[in-house]
């Protein structure tokens, strides 16, 4: 080999070398990865909350529709903490009183029939309390089910989207690595083929 042609080897090869050493092919990669790895925290974030707030409520939303499974024990359960409204405590004992009254003005006080009217006067303001009673809480009742319901199907939107927001970084990610490993490997056989160009080879 002549002198300039050793030269011009010697030349590409101290190239090669300092190429492999000095600069890094893997380096865009590693910074894509990183902007791609933030931006993918970031496009989570928003709909955590929504998945959090599912994952939360599904077991008392399961729990709710166990209890609807028997609807007369349910029922039952409710009314054994139903309790008289002070208003139709109110109502009774106003009755009670009127009854009495009527009794004492017509000389009735005492009779049957007076007595039997007062007391279904009373029954019904007592069925009409816990009537109404019953409704608001079967009312309650059917707008948590619905309120836990309506949370599921937000977390399971949520769980949607970041389950496709993760496939698809998947294979994003997947192919940064690959160029990553390339990159490293280019700088391997950049050093290798600096060395040989140095001594000849």
């Amino acid at each position: 080999m002549n002198t300039r042609g050793f030269n011009t080897q010697f030349g590409a090869g101290l190239s090669n070398l300092f190429g492999g050493l000095f600069s890094d092919a893997s380096a865009p990669y590693k910074k894509a990865t990183n902007e791609y790895e933030d931006y993918l925290n970031r496009a989570q974030q928003p709909q955590n909350p929504f998945f959090n707030a599912g994952k939360q409520a599904l077991p008392q939303y399961q729990d709710w529709l166990k209890k609807m499974q028997n609807p007369s024990g349910f029922i039952n359960n409710l009314m054994g903490q139903y309790q008289e409204s002070p208003s139709a405590h109110f109502q009774q004992q106003q009755g009670i009183r009127a009854a009495q009254n009527l009794g004492s003005a017509s000389g009735l006080t005492g009779s049957t029939p007076l007595q039997m009217q007062a007391q279904q006067n009373a029954q019904n303001i007592s069925s009409g309390d816990m009537n109404q009673w019953l409704q608001n809480v079967l009312g309650i009742n059917t707008q948590y089910g619905a309120g836990q319901q309506g949370l599921v199907n937000q977390g399971q939107s949520a769980a949607n989207i970041l389950s496709q927001l993760l496939s698809n970084a998947g294979g994003d990610l997947a192919g940064l690595a690959y160029g990553r490993e390339q990159g490293k490997q280019q700088n391997q056989g950049n050093i290798i083929s600096g060395l040989m160009g140095l001594f000849g080879l």
